[in-house]
């Protein structure tokens, strides 16, 4: 790391953004895990609900043509 009092140089800035853009990946990593772990549930939630509706309105179906529902 460059003393305070010395001017930065190129390569100082280019080591700088090095390291930016590698946190700016680790950052990226993280938000993606979070987000892969807080969708699993909330997937298998949805296919529940879907399932549901789809039963609900296939029952709708019948009554409105008049078959008897078992």
């Amino acid at each position: 790391m460059p003393d305070a009092h010395q001017p930065t140089t190129k390569q100082d800035l280019l080591d700088l953004e090095e390291r930016l853009t590698e946190r700016m990946r680790d950052m990226q990593t993280e938000v993606l895990h979070a987000f892969h772990n807080w969708d699993g549930p909330t997937d298998i939630m949805l296919r529940s609900h879907e399932e549901r509706i789809t039963l609900l309105e296939d029952r709708l179906m019948q009554l409105e043509r008049g078959d008897t529902i078992h």
